[in-house]
């Protein structure tokens, strides 16, 4: 799925690849890996829809983080 940012928002990302972010987006991977985790033994349809939501958003996010240089790039055409 392809986002659109504006340069404000794609600097704001490129910042989240400084050493001193770094323990963030960490953070960030790990709360993926756990919401993964309990997608495969969630049982209930409700508990599913919202863990695949929240890995969703997760993933998007740190894609758009790892993308940082070329969305800002991008924003500058």
């Amino acid at each position: 799925m392809q986002i659109r940012v504006d340069e404000r928002v794609a600097r704001c990302l490129a910042l989240m690849r400084t050493p001193e972010l770094q323990p963030l987006v960490e953070f960030l991977k790990s709360r993926r890996q756990e919401t993964l985790e309990r997608l495969g033994e969630a049982t209930g349809e409700e508990m599913k829809s919202r863990l695949q939501g929240r890995n969703l958003e997760l993933k998007d996010f740190l894609e758009m983080v790892d993308q940082a240089e070329t969305l800002v790039a991008k924003t500058r055409r």
